[in-house]
């Protein structure tokens, strides 16, 4: 493993249902985690007090606030109060695997990485009946040279990245804070335009709540609309971009189907959540 120190930042705004199996996962790896910093974006649930259970338990875990509402400016404030030479980024419902720390670490400790700026992984679900037939389809386009293999991309999955320091202090003028735009890709576009590559790794896995499968189309449509404002404001809007947010909010609709008859409470399939479904879940781009 390299002698880089990782931050890990974890925007929250109440997570109390997540919090504690996501800060357990890390804390599993502690010894490659320099430290854990949690951004409480206004929560009025129990999230911070569990939080900081584990900080009184576990130093290298600390909570900080961010008062103004969105995930851009909690992960902002939390990259701003990172101290660490490589920056982790994931979600409150994320669990990241048993070698996530070391992936990371050993990869931006390469001799032939120096150009990359940030990395993003795969994920898998937990808590979800097609949990299985995920895990299947990620392993599959891996092994058939469609995901990961180091591949250069422009994006990369807020539930699963990390990026170096230095790159942030270059780029943190330019990131856009617009609640209007999508952050994840906003900063991908800033790190390629300052010189930087984003690599996909496959071996960086992480897993995460089907949650989001729960929120219904026309609620998707800001996360579509979030996407299409950020080639706007960076001067790339066009027909690829258009497409690629068509794309993605059709997909979303054959994953919400599949899901809404679902119960995650209950774990079994139901006529009545056919027909009249359960609750959805609040968007990051708030």
């Amino acid at each position: 493993m390299s002698g880089s120190r990782l931050s890990v930042i974890v925007p929250v705004y109440n997570e109390e249902e997540y919090i504690g199996a996501c800060l357990e996962s890390l804390i599993r790896q502690r010894q490659g985690i320099h430290e854990i910093i949690v951004v409480d974006n206004n929560s009025t649930d129990s999230t911070t007090e569990i939080v900081r259970a584990y900080a009184e338990k576990y130093p290298l875990v600390r909570v900080i606030s961010e008062e103004k509402p969105g995930v851009v400016h909690a992960r902002n404030r939390g990259f701003d109060e990172a101290t660490g030479d490589i920056l982790g980024r994931i979600d409150a419902d994320t669990r990241v695997t048993r070698t996530w720390v070391r992936d990371v670490l050993d990869y931006f400790g390469r001799g032939d990485t120096e150009r990359v700026g940030g990395v993003t992984g795969l994920n898998d679900s937990y808590d979800s009946p097609y949990r299985k037939l995920k895990r299947w389809s990620v392993d599959w386009q891996v092994a058939h040279g469609m995901l990961g293999g180091e591949r250069r991309l422009a994006n990369m999955h807020g539930a699963n990245m990390a990026i170096r320091s230095e790159a942030w202090k270059q780029v943190r003028d330019q990131v856009c804070v617009d609640p209007g735009v999508h952050e994840d890709f906003d900063l991908g576009i800033c790190l390629a335009k300052a010189g930087y590559e984003i690599a996909q790794l496959d071996q960086m896995r992480v897993e995460v709540s089907p949650r989001r499968a729960y929120t219904s189309p026309i609620r998707f449509v800001t996360y579509v609309r979030a996407t299409l404002e950020t080639g706007r404001v960076h001067g790339i809007e066009g027909a690829r971009i258009r497409l690629a947010a068509l794309s993605h909010w059709f997909g979303h609709v054959a994953v919400w189907l599949a899901y809404r008859p679902y119960d995650p409470t209950r774990k079994r399939f139901s006529l009545r959540r056919a027909f009249f479904g359960g609750s959805g879940r609040a968007l990051p781009v708030r």
